[in-house]
C-alpha cells in the first residue's frame, strides 16, 4: 500500500501545489483518474457491446438447456469465444477502483508525508516533540500525522515553538498553511451517526450521487439497459446504501472522493457513448423479446415440474411394459404417428409414449391405448433411461450410449429400435457410431443398409437387425399431396430453402443470387431455416428491406405454412433434406449450390457405399457452385423446361433408392407388433 501511496501521494502534491486547497485538489484528483481510466472504458465498453449481443442466444441457451446447467456451462463459454466477450474485463475497473480508495484513505491519513512531501527524518522529530509535550498524544496509528498538523495549528508547543522552528521552520510554516478543511468540513474526520453534524452531509450526498448515477446508467449505459426493471431496481438500491454507508466507514475526503467519482462517471459514460454507440450495435428491442420468452420458459418449467415428477412415478408404477416411444419434441410425433396407427388399429399393445415437449399433441389423442409421460429434465430423464424395463423401446434419437440417454442398466433385453428422421446418407448426417447400440433399425432405403452395414464391416461392430421398411413421413406427404387439388402456377415460383450451418447459401451467396433471379418475372420466396431466424433475424430484416421494392421476391419468415414448400416449380437449396421432401413428393427438380458440405463424421469417405446426398444431386437436379452463380437463371430455366422428363427419373429414383413407398408405415407398425407378439 505504501507503493501505491507514495505513487497518489505523489499526484495528489502536484495537483495541490498548483491549487493550494485541500478539498479541490481530491475533487481535480477525481477527474484526472476518470480520464486516465477512461481507454480501460471504452475497452470495457467494447466488452459490454460483446456480451449484449451474444444475450438473446445466450437466452436460447438457456432455454435450451434449462435442466442442464453443465451443457449450458459448456455451450456458454463457446459463446463467449464466438462473441469475444471476457468476463473478468467486467470487473477490472472495480478492481482498480478499490486500490485507489484505499490508498487515498492511506494518503488522507498521511498528509504530512504525501501531500506535502515533508521528509520522513522531519516527521518523526515533529512527532517525537509531540509525545513529550502534548499529553496522551498517539504516535502510533493511521491518524498520527494529522494530529501532528491539528496540535501545530493550535498551537498546543508554544514556548516551546522557538525550538522547533529553529530546526523544522520550513515544515512547521507548510503545516500552518495546509487547511485539511473544505466548504467547513474537515476531510480527515469520519462521519459518525453519533454526532448530527455537518460531517453528515457526506454520506447524504453520497447516497443521492449514486443514485443520480444509476439513474443515467439505466438510460444510456449499454448493459444497465439490457437489464430488466427489477434488476435496475435492485441495483439502485444496493448502490444507494453501499455508497452511504460506506462514506460513514472513511475519512470525508474519501467520501468527497466518491461523491465526485460518482457524478463524473456520468459525463464519462457520455463520452464513451459518443465513441461507441450501444444502439448501433445491439437491437434492444429483439434482446428484450428473447429475455421475455426465457422468463415464460422458465415460468413454464417450474409450473410443469411437478407435473413431470407425477408423471415420473406413474411411469414406473407399470408392470409388464412392452413398448415404449421417446419425442424430443412434439415435432417428432409425425416420425411415429403411421405406425402407432397400425399398432392401435392391428393390436391391444398400450404405447407408453414418454415425450419432453409439454405441448406434445400425443397428450391431445383420445385412444385409451395411448400412455403419454411428460419428462423432460435430465435429472429425470436420464435415470427413466437408465430403469427402463421394457420389451422395445422405438425412437429417432441417434448416438445411444454416447451421450446423457443410456440402454438400460436393469435389463439387458430391450430391444432398441431407430427409426429416421431424415432421409439423408447415414455416413454424413450421423456421427461416427451413432447407431452402434441399436438393436434394429428401420432402413429407409438400400443406400441406407448398405451404409450400415459397410460401418459395420470396417469398425468390426456387432451386425444390428436392420429392417427394410422405408420412410413413413414420405408416404404420408406423398398421399396427402396426391390428395389435394394443385393449380400450375402462371408465373414460376422459385422457392430458396437453405440448411442451417456454416457457409449456408443465406451466409455466402444470397445476395448474388436473389441479384440474379431479380433480373426475371419468377416469384422467389426465401424461406430461412427456422433456427436461423431465431439467430439471425436482423439478418433478415436487413434483407426484406434491401427487396422490399421488388414485388417479386418475398423473405418468408412465418413457418406455419407448409404450402410454399409443396406448391413451388423449382426448389433451391444446399445440403437441406428438405431436397429429398421436395423432390419425391412434387416430383420436381432441384437445383443444389455446392455450399461446404454438412458433415457430421469426419470419416464418412471411409465408408464405401457412397452418399445418396452427393450421388443423386444430379439425377433430381442440378448443383452449380457458389462461383457459378451467374448462370443460375438459365440452369432454373433448364429444369422448368424439362420438367417431365424429371418428373420421370424423380418418380424412377424415389422407388430406387427408397423402399416400399405407400406401404412403410405399415411395415412399420407390422414389425412391433409381430415381435411383440412373440
Amino acid at each position: 500500500m505504501s507503493v501505491l501511496g507514495t505513487a497518489l501521494g505523489w499526484i495528489m502534491s502536484l495537483i495541490y501545489n498548483v491549487i493550494h486547497n485541500y478539498g479541490l485538489s481530491i475533487i481535480v484528483f477525481t477527474l484526472f483518474t476518470k480520464f486516465l481510466l477512461f481507454p480501460l472504458s471504452l475497452l470495457t465498453q467494447k466488452n459490454s457491446i460483446n456480451m449484449v449481443k451474444m444475450m438473446p442466444e445466450e437466452n436460447a441457451l438457456k432455454i435450451k438447456y434449462i435442466d442442464d446447467k453443465d451443457k449450458l456451462a459448456d455451450e456458454r463459454l463457446k459463446l463467449y469465444k464466438k462473441y469475444k466477450y471476457h468476463p473478468i474485463l467486467g470487473t477490472v475497473p472495480l478492481l482498480i477502483q478499490i486500490p485507489l480508495v484505499l490508498g487515498l484513505v492511506y494518503v488522507i491519513y498521511r498528509p504530512l508525508s504525501y501531500v506535502l512531501q515533508i521528509d520522513s527524518s522531519a516527521i518523526d522529530a515533529l512527532r517525537d516533540w509531540m509525545v513529550q509535550f502534548v499529553p496522551d498524544f498517539k504516535s502510533e496509528g493511521n491518524v498520527y500525522q494529522v494530529n501532528i498538523i491539528r496540535n501545530i495549528k493550535d498551537g498546543v508547543l508554544n514556548g516551546n515553538m522557538p525550538a522547533v522552528l529553529n530546526e523544522y521552520g520550513q515544515e512547521v510554516k507548510d503545516i500552518k498553511d495546509f487547511d485539511m478543511h473544505f466548504l467547513g468540513l474537515d476531510l480527515s474526520a469520519t462521519p459518525s451517526i453519533k454526532h448530527f453534524d455537518k460531517l453528515l452531509l457526506i454520506p447524504l450526498f453520497s447516497g443521492l450521487s449514486a443514485w443520480l448515477l444509476c439513474w443515467v446508467q439505466n438510460k444510456i449505459n449499454i448493459l444497465q439497459m439490457a437489464q430488466g426493471n427489477v434488476n435496475k431496481v435492485l441495483t439502485t438500491l444496493f448502490m444507494v446504501a453501499f455508497s452511504t454507508y460506506f462514506a460513514f466507514l472513511v475519512p470525508t475526503g474519501v467520501g468527497l472522493y466518491w461523491i465526485f467519482g460518482n457524478l463524473f462517471a456520468i459525463p464519462m459514460m457520455m463520452l464513451t457513448n459518443l465513441c461507441m454507440p450501444p444502439k448501433k450495435y445491439v437491437d434492444y428491442d429483439y434482446l428484450e423479446k428473447m429475455r421475455t420468452q426465457r422468463i415464460e420458459k422458465e415460468k413454464i418449467y417450474k409450473a410443469n415440474s411437478a407435473r413431470e415428477k407425477e408423471d415420473y412415478q406413474k411411469f414406473f408404477a407399470v408392470k409388464n411394459m412392452k413398448l415404449m416411444f421417446y419425442s424430443e419434441q412434439n415435432g417428432f410425433y409425425k416420425y411415429y404417428a403411421g405406425m402407432i396407427d397400425y399398432i392401435c388399429e392391428h393390436s391391444d399393445l398400450d404405447i407408453h409414449y414418454v415425450t419432453s415437449d409439454p405441448d406434445d399433441k400425443i397428450f391431445k389423442d383420445p385412444r385409451p391405448q395411448i400412455k403419454p409421460y411428460y419428462i423432460a429434465s435430465n435429472k429425470r430423464l436420464i435415470p427413466l433411461f437408465m430403469k427402463l424395463d421394457c420389451d422395445m423401446c422405438v425412437m429417432t434419437m441417434p448416438d445411444l450410449e454416447k451421450y446423457h440417454i443410456k440402454r438400460s442398466r436393469v435389463r439387458k433385453n430391450v430391444q432398441y429400435v431407430y427409426t429416421f428422421h431424415g432421409m439423408g446418407s447415414t455416413a454424413l448426417t450421423l456421427r461416427k457410431g451413432a447407431l452402434d447400440w441399436y438393436d434394429t433399425v428401420f432402413a429407409v432405403g438400400p443406400d441406407c443398409m448398405s451404409e450400415l452395414r459397410d460401418a459395420e464391416e470396417l469398425y468390426k461392430t456387432p451386425k444390428k437387425r436392420i429392417v427394410e421398411t422405408g420412410y413413413p413421413i414420405i408416404d404420408e406427404m406423398i398421399e396427402k399431396y396426391e390428395s389435394t387439388e394443385h393449380k400450375e402456377n402462371e408465373v414460376p415460383k422459385i422457392l430458396i430453402a437453405p440448411s442451417w450451418q456454416p457457409d449456408n447459401i443465406i451466409d455466402s451467396c444470397i445476395d448474388d443470387i436473389l441479384g440474379e433471379l431479380a433480373k426475371t418475372d419468377y416469384q422467389v420466396i426465401v424461406r430461412p431455416h427456422p433456427q436461423q431466424v431465431r439467430h439471425e433475424p436482423e439478418k433478415f430484416e436487413v434483407m426484406a428491406e434491401k427487396f422490399k421494392e421488388n414485388k417479386n421476391i418475398e423473405i418468408q419468415t412465418d413457418f406455419s405454412s407448409n404450402n410454399p414448400v409443396m406448391e413451388s416449380d423449382i426448389l433451391i437449396t444446399d445440403w437441406s433434406d428438405i431436397s429429398w421432401e421436395f423432390a419425391f413428393v412434387t416430383k420436381r427438380p432441384v437445383l443444389f449450390i455446392n455450399t461446404p458440405m454438412k458433415v457430421m463424421n469426419t470419416e464418412w469417405e471411409k465408408i464405401k457405399t457412397k452418399p445418396i446426398n452427393i450421388t443423386l444431386r444430379n439425377v433430381i437436379g442440378v448443383s452449380l457452385e457458389t462461383d457459378q452463380i451467374s448462370g443460375i437463371n438459365k440452369a432454373v430455366g433448364d429444369l422448368l423446361a424439362n420438367r417431365e422428363k424429371y418428373r420421370e427419373t424423380i418418380d424412377k429414383t424415389l422407388h430406387e433408392h427408397v423402399y416400399n413407398v405407400g406401404k412403410s408405415r405399415q411395415l412399420c407398425g407390422k414389425y412391433i407388433v409381430k415381435s411383440l407378439g412373440k
